[in-house]
C-alpha cells in the first residue's frame, strides 16, 4: 500500500507580516485505485440524497430567475470566495474592497477571470511550469524533511487526472459508470488538493475545478457555488480528514466530510438566490411605503437601487454617474435610504465616505 502513495506538504512561508498557509496533506497516485474501497454506509446515502435534493431546488430556481440576475449572483459568489484567499485568520473581512468600487476592480476581474479559466485542468497543467521557476529552490530545501510532490511530478499527476475525468465522463453516458458522480468528484476534490501546484489558491481552483467537471457531467446547474467558503470555513478539519487518508489509508472518513459540505455548500447557495432576489423586492416595499418621500424621488431612488443590488458596496460618485444627478441631490438620497436603514456608512472617514445596501452585505454575509 505505501507504494500508491507521494507524499505532499504544502508549506508556511513567511513574507514580512503575512503568512501563506498551505495544506499539510498526502496524494494517492491514482484516485482509480480508490473506486473498490469505498464504504458506502448509511449516514453517506442519506447525505446524498440530501445533496440532490438541493441541486434539484438550485435547477428550479435557477430557471425562475433571469440570465442578468444569475449573473450578478455568480459575481458575488466569486468574490465571497476571493475573498477568502485573501483574508488572513486574525484580520476582518474587507467588504468595501471586495464587493465595491472601494476595490482594485480590476485586480479582482483579473483574478476571477485567471480561477476560471484554471478550473480547466489542462489550462492549470499548461501554466505550472512557470509557477515551478520561482518556488523550484524553496521547494528543494523542504523536501529534505517533506519530501513533497516534485516538479516534475505535477505533470503526471495532472495527466493521470485528465485521463480519469475522460475515462469516467466516457463510463457515465455508457450509464456503465464505476461510482456515483458526486462520489467521484471527492476523490478528485481530494486529489486537486494535493497535486494543484504550491498554491494559496489551491483551494479556490479545486473548488471551481469540481464544480465545472459536475457542470459537464450534467448533475450541477451552471452557477457559482460558495464551495471555497465552506472548505476554507473547515480547514481543520479537511486537513485531519486528508491526513487520515495517508495514515490510515481509509478514504471514506474524507468522502464523509466532503459529502457534508458539499450538502452545506447547496444549502447556503440556494438560500443566497432566494434572499438576494427577495431583498430588492423589500426594499422597495419599504421605499413605497415611506410617507414624506415624494414620488419623484423615489423613482430615482428605486433606480439606484438596481445599482446598490449590483455592488453593495458604493460611494456618491457612483450614484451622481449611474443616475446622472448634482452631488447634492445623490447625498439627499443616500440620507433617506439611511433613514429608512436600507443603506449605512461602512466607514468612519469624512471624505470618500463608503456606504452599503444592508439587505444584500447582510446576505453576503451569512454565506
Amino acid at each position: 500500500m505505501e507504494k500508491n502513495f507521494q507524499a505532499g506538504w504544502y508549506y508556511n512561508e513567511r513574507t514580512d507580516m503575512k503568512e501563506n498557509v498551505y495544506l499539510n496533506c498526502y496524494t494517492p497516485v491514482n484516485i482509480d485505485k480508490w473506486f473498490d474501497r469505498i464504504q458506502l454506509n448509511s449516514e453517506m446515502k442519506n447525505l446524498l440524497l440530501k445533496i440532490y435534493q438541493k441541486i434539484g431546488k438550485l435547477e428550479g430556481i435557477s430557471e425562475l430567475l433571469d440570465k442578468e440576475e444569475l449573473k450578478n449572483t455568480d459575481e458575488l459568489i466569486d468574490r465571497r470566495n476571493l475573498m477568502c484567499c485573501y483574508t488572513d485568520e486574525n484580520q476582518l473581512p474587507d467588504f468595501a474592497y471586495f464587493f465595491g468600487f472601494a476595490s482594485d476592480n480590476e485586480l479582482i476581474l483579473e483574478e476571477r477571470q485567471k480561477f476560471k479559466a484554471f478550473s480547466d485542468l489542462r489550462m492549470l497543467r499548461r501554466q505550472h511550469r512557470e509557477k515551478f521557476i520561482i518556488h523550484r529552490q524553496t521547494i528543494w530545501v523542504l523536501r529534505k524533511e517533506w519530501n513533497p510532490t516534485a516538479p516534475h511530478r505535477i505533470n503526471d499527476c495532472l495527466d493521470d487526472l485528465i485521463r480519469i475525468m475522460s475515462e469516467f465522463r466516457s463510463d457515465l453516458k455508457k450509464e456503465n459508470a464505476p461510482l456515483n458522480p458526486i462520489l467521484f468528484s471527492g476523490l478528485l476534490y481530494y486529489q486537486l488538493l494535493t497535486v494543484v501546484p504550491y498554491d494559496r489558491n489551491n483551494i479556490l481552483y479545486a473548488s471551481y475545478t469540481v464544480a465545472k467537471y459536475l457542470q459537464e457531467l450534467k448533475v450541477l446547474p451552471e452557477i457559482s457555488y460558495p464551495l471555497t467558503k465552506l472548505i476554507y470555513d473547515n480547514k481543520n478539519e479537511c486537513n485531519d480528514r486528508m491526513a487520515e487518508v495517508r495514515q490510515a489509508c481509509n478514504i471514506n472518513q474524507w468522502l464523509l466530510f466532503y459529502l457534508d459540505i458539499l450538502d452545506k455548500t447547496f444549502g447556503t447557495e440556494y438560500s443566497f438566490i432566494k434572499e438576494k432576489h427577495r431583498c430588492l423586492d423589500r426594499s422597495r416595499d419599504v421605499l413605497n411605503k415611506a410617507k414624506n418621500i415624494p414620488n419623484h424621488m423615489k423613482e430615482r431612488m428605486k433606480r439606484e437601487m438596481i445599482m446598490m443590488y449590483q455592488k453593495p458596496v458604493f460611494r456618491i460618485e457612483e450614484l451622481m454617474n449611474d443616475c446622472d444627478i448634482t452631488h447634492s441631490t445623490a447625498t439627499k438620497m443616500v440620507n433617506l435610504f439611511i433613514e429608512l436603514k436600507l443603506v449605512k456608512q461602512a466607514n468612519d472617514k469624512q471624505r470618500y465616505r463608503v456606504y452599503e445596501y444592508i439587505p444584500l452585505t447582510e446576505c453576503i454575509q451569512r454565506i
